[in-house]
């Protein structure tokens, strides 16, 4: 029977063996990547990235597809590059005065926006808020001439939705329920030049339970029909089509299977379907289109063990870029030139990574308390010798089959993502390849709220901020305990926005269950936090407030959110943290922050505060972010004892201010004073989406049955 097998199983002695693993730099992980943002331009010619220059600013540089020459194209001295597109202006030669800049407006807190860019015109569509910070008003801009004009002054849409001509077709606002109203111009021949009620009606309403994964796309080649993700009479979501003139006439193009429908790949010119991707644990692919197959078969037989994504694709389709998500074999991106059905290595983002042995990520799912579903990822440090399925007792044999029972039970950090609607994805994480590194397993939980897995999971978070989120946060750690992957008195809380915020909860009001915690600007106060919600927000005030679950306009809304809010429970913390606060944070007000600190000082509860003065809802810079994770990997290792590479405070230049040094003080102390270097001063995103989006595009109806590639074994 199961107790006596349980008894056999634990008095076998397991034989096992580790191997060293060398550790991984911060300064490899946490510095800017080599090259990052790489896509491929729109006649294949070039690829673009963003690097360090040699003051180590990060610039866009070119590198020729077909030859070794590259250049950089931007010149910022202080202000590095984030991101960049391409527009169908040619290659151009670079201006003698590098630096010179076009401003669209030089009025201060507008926020720029590039609402449309087709690639065929000289032209892209931007919005401003530049007259009414909660509306972006709508403006052309000639990249050629530079010449700016206002399209469309906005008097009332937080969203608009162009088609393939860049004309303004659909508009959407909040409803008094919090549904979504799509509105269509009235007079679709003409241009629309305002936003009066007389100018729109209504073309479509969503309801709020079906807001989550419901997504107007784009319109097919002859801008007659318009495609969508609808969530009606669905969890997951359908992909259909219809006349835009008649929205009633839907045809479903492909249900999703087991998640939400993440990219549609669609040809450049033709707009026919080509595949979709949908992502549980990895990412799948469901091709449309035969003459599409061969090639994806190809690329996907190229690395099976990878799961394939296209960054882009040149405007001919006869030149991929292309790259495979991996948590241990990941940076290397491809160039496929379909004409010989051939790939190339091009880049690797990450080359002084290859030498290093890298963590294993695994999907799985558990049932939370209430018998929901979870999805998860685990994520095991590479030097962990594992149990194999005969070793475990029989209902875990699922879990040692995917290599995730270690032989000896491991300090583990639980990372919270942000959001919190958004989700935690497979592929290489430079915080998870720091962790396991250093010992450490990483556990990452997709809570109730989370997105990605249908609108029943996403609208379960409704109002469980502090409650049923948190309590999946406890049934995973429950979870991992129970089969032996995590040793109960050595697990912390870590994360970020609303995973900093989810840090605060946990140790406030559940203070016996996790060693110790990381805040990384997490709100310890809902009121103040959706105070501060910034203008051009308002436009979803509605969707949000349903999310945290109450308002701050009622005594008993503002009641419940208090309740929920760490900052009024700080003297029940027990256990060591560290907080780190951006001092421009406009969600997360410093002397919140500071009030916390002092709550726990009262006490005498081991805190460390870190304070930076030129940071906001995050911390971005690079010397920045390594004193950040330095301060971590000492705080972490004084708690649960894994590794770390030596630190000191100062030693990568950083603006940290220290207001308040915890548990990791002797340790430092002792560094210090065997390696003197310079330290640092000294002291006397909640709703944070990363940027991970479907691609809005889209495809007339050719095909309704959709095959999956799988790689070639063998």
């Amino acid at each position: 029977d199961m107790l006596s097998l349980t008894l056999i199983i634990t008095h076998v002695f397991i034989v096992t063996t580790t191997f060293a693993v060398d550790i991984i730099p911060r300064e490899i992980l946490f510095q800017d990547p080599k090259y990052s943002s790489v896509s491929l331009s729109p006649d294949g010619k070039q690829v673009g990235y963003v690097a360090p220059d040699e003051n180590g600013v990060r610039n866009v540089y070119t590198r020729c597809s077909s030859c070794s020459y590259s250049r950089q194209v931007t010149f910022e001295t202080e202000h590095p590059i984030l991101d960049y597109i391409w527009t169908a202006i040619p290659d151009t030669a670079i201006a003698a005065d590098k630096t010179a800049r076009v401003v669209i407006s030089d009025k201060p807190m507008v926020k720029g926006v590039i609402m449309v860019n087709n690639l065929l015109s000289d032209t892209i569509l931007v919005g401003m808020n530049d007259e009414n910070p909660a509306l972006h008003n709508i403006y052309a801009f000639n990249c050629r001439t530079d010449e700016l004009t206002l399209v469309l002054r906005n008097r009332r849409f937080p969203q608009f939705f162009f088609d393939n001509d860049m004309n303004i077709r659909l508009a959407s606002e909040e409803g008094p329920d919090g549904e979504m109203i799509y509105y269509r111009t009235k007079n679709s021949g003409d241009p629309v030049k305002t936003t009066n009620p007389a100018d729109w009606v209504e073309y479509l309403r969503i309801q709020h339970d079906d807001k989550a994964i419901t997504l107007p796309l784009t319109f097919d080649k002859s801008d007659n029909f318009m495609y969508w993700i609808m969530g009606e009479n669905s969890d997951l979501g359908n992909l259909v089509v219809f006349p835009f003139e008649d929205p009633a006439q839907k045809e479903i193009l492909y249900t999703a299977q087991k998640a939400q429908i993440g990219n549609v790949l669609i040809h450049p010119v033709d707009k026919t379907l080509l595949a979709v991707t949908e992502v549980y644990h990895k990412p799948e692919i469901f091709v449309a289109n035969d003459t599409f197959m061969d090639d994806l078969q190809y690329l996907v037989n190229l690395k099976p063990t990878g799961s394939i994504r296209i960054i882009s694709m040149s405007v001919d389709m006869s030149t991929w870029l292309v790259t495979y998500q991996s948590a241990d074999e990941p940076n290397d991106i491809y160039l496929y030139r379909r004409w010989n059905k051939k790939a190339e290595l091009f880049m690797s983002t990450r080359p002084e990574l290859k030498k290093y042995t890298l963590n294993k990520q695994v999907g799985f799912d558990f049932p939370a308390r209430d018998d929901m579903t979870i999805q998860a990822y685990l994520s095991l440090p590479p030097q962990a010798p594992l149990l194999k399925s005969t070793q475990v007792p029989d209902g875990d044999r699922v879990y040692a089959n995917l290599g995730m029972i270690p032989a000896v039970p491991q300090k583990m950090v639980v990372l919270v993502h942000g959001g919190p609607k958004a989700r935690d994805h497979y592929g290489f994480s430079p915080m998870n390849a720091w962790l396991t590194n250093r010992g450490y397993a990483v556990l990452q939980v997709n809570f109730r709220g989370s997105t990605g897995f249908g609108k029943r999971l996403t609208n379960a978070g409704n109002g469980e901020w502090g409650r049923k989120m948190h309590f999946d946060i406890l049934d995973a750690v429950e979870f991992a305990v129970s089969k032996g992957i995590a040793n109960r008195s050595e697990v912390a809380v870590m994360g970020g926005s609303y995973g900093g915020y989810e840090t605060l909860v946990a140790l406030t009001f559940t203070p016996q269950t996790f060693a110790c915690g990381v805040d990384i600007v997490g709100p310890s106060n809902l009121i103040s936090l959706v105070q501060a919600i910034p203008p051009y927000w308002l436009g979803f005030y509605k969707d949000l407030i349903k999310m945290v679950g109450a308002d701050i306009v009622t005594e008993e809304g503002r009641q419940s959110l208090q309740s929920r809010s760490p900052l009024f429970f700080a003297d029940r913390v027990v256990k060591p943290i560290m907080i780190i606060q951006g001092a421009n944070d406009p969600r997360v007000k410093q002397s919140e922050s500071d009030q916390f600190v002092s709550a726990l000082e009262k006490k005498n509860i081991p805190v460390t505060y870190l304070l930076y003065p030129d940071e906001g809802h995050g911390v971005r810079k690079p010397q920045n972010s390594m004193e950040q994770h330095g301060h971590i990997e000492t705080f972490l290792q004084q708690c649960l004892g894994g590794e770390s590479q030596p630190f000191q405070p100062g030693q990568y230049n950083s603006t940290a201010i220290i207001k308040k040094v915890g548990i990791e003080g002797p340790a430092i102390a002792r560094l210090s004073a065997q390696h003197p270097s310079p330290r640092g001063p000294v002291a006397p995103s909640i709703f944070y989406r990363p940027p991970i989006r479907a691609q809005r595009v889209m495809y007339p109806p050719n095909q309704n049955v959709m095959n999956r590639i799988f790689p070639v074994q063998g």
